[in-house]
Parts: structure tokens; sequence; C-alpha cells
């Protein structure tokens, strides 16, 4: 009796195990989970092995988006359909035998809301007459349409206060030629206080004496005038 039971249960288990293993898991993403009105979002659905076949439907807020019409995309022979209000369903078939794990498509933003989902449903995937099973990590994506913040404008910088320009040198007086003339008898040497200097650049510290041969005329007239006294002295003898 214990026999069976066991292997009852181990049939159980390797059941359970084959299960488990069969299912693999997809995910599905969007390349932005935040944008303004006007802008794309695509989906992504990822399977975790190829498939032959696929499909899914996406559910949608009409009043926050808009499907992009035929924008389902794959290696496959891929198609879309809004099937009712709201809701569009993306199909995907290999005619040559080839295989794909990612199907895309996109949706464009109308009005902001704050965490409009999108959600994928009713999934279908096969490999050849296989059906694959695949188990959705998340089956719902939020994203948010909002106007971009306002970036405050950066403040004029001061112009730099102008420059003066420089002032112009005042010209130089003109030289005065006479400074550069040495006097007749001797010149004015600047440096040397007033002094006046020889050519040979010596200060004069005596000026002649003008008044020094009156004294020796009037010797001489007296001593003409002696001689002439005794001469005719000695001719009235």
């Amino acid at each position: 009796m214990k026999t069976k039971i066991l292997g009852i249960v181990t049939i159980v288990t390797l059941v359970l195990m084959m299960l488990v293993s069969s299912v693999n898991a997809a995910d599905f993403t969007a390349d932005k989970t935040e944008m303004k009105k006007g802008d794309i979002v695509t989906l992504t659905v990822t399977t975790d092995n190829n498939v032959e076949s696929a499909q899914f439907d996406i559910s949608f807020d009409t009043k926050y988006y808009s499907y992009v019409e035929n924008s389902a995309s794959s290696s496959l022979t891929t198609g879309s359909n809004v099937i009712r209000d709201g809701v569009v369903r993306v199909s995907a078939l290999s005619i040559t035998g080839d295989t794909t794990n990612t199907i895309t498509l996109q949706f464009k933003a109308l009005e902001n809301g704050e965490a409009i989902p999108f959600t994928i449903s009713n999934t279908e995937f096969g490999l050849g007459v296989d059906e694959v099973q695949e188990s959705f990590k998340n089956t719902t994506l939020n994203v948010t349409i909002a106007d971009p913040a306002p970036v405050d404008p950066e403040e004029p910088t001061d112009p730099e206060e102008p420059v003066d320009p420089e002032d112009p040198t005042d010209p130089q007086e003109p030289a005065n030629p006479d400074d550069n003339k040495d006097e007749e008898n001797g010149s004015k040497d600047e440096s040397n206080s007033g002094e006046y200097v020889d050519e040979n650049g010596n200060a004069i510290t005596k000026l002649p004496q003008t008044g020094s041969l009156v004294p020796a005329i009037t010797a001489g007239v007296v001593v003409i005038a002696a001689v002439a006294l005794v001469v005719f002295k000695a001719i009235k003898k």
C-alpha cells in the first residue's frame, strides 16, 4: 500500500515538473513610461523562446491613446486590427518556417493623464503544431502623459561695463631751440642750480672785472703829465 502511494506521488511530481518546465516567462514592456501629448510609445511583447505563431490583444483607453494603424511588426508576417473600441488584436504567423520572440506595436498620446494603463490578454503562442505556454511577468503597463515641466529662462547676464578708452597721452611740449644754444661767454646749467658754466662744463665762480682798466689809464695820464712838466721847465731855462 505504501509502495503504491509513493509511486502515485512520484508520478504526480514528475507531471508537475513537466508542466512547470513547459511554462516560459514572457515580458511586456514600453520604451517610455512618461511622455507628452503627440509622443509615440512603443510596446514590445517578448517570449522566452522563439515561436512560429502568436496572437494577443492589447487594451487601451481611447481618451488618452490612439493606435498607430499597421504599426505591429515582427520578423514574421504580422497584422493588426482594432476589434472593438479600445482593443487592438495582433497576429503573427511564419510562412517560411522562420521564428521570432519579439513583436512590437505603437500608440500615440492624445491627452494628459497619470499612469494610464495598457493591458495584454488572450495570448496564444505556437511552435509548429504545439502550443507554447508563456507566463507574463506583468500584464499591465502604466504610462503617464504630461506636459514637460517649464524651464526657467536663464537670467540674462549683465553686459560688461564699457571700458573707457585710454586717455591719449599729452603731446610733449616742443623743445625750445634757444635752450640748447650756448651763451656767448658760457651756458646756464639747469642741473647746477642756475650757475653759469664754461664751454667745458665747469662752473664759473667769478665773473670778469669789467672796471679794472680805469685806474691804469689814470696812472698813465699822471705819468705823462709829470714828464711833460719836467720837459717844459727844461726848455724854459
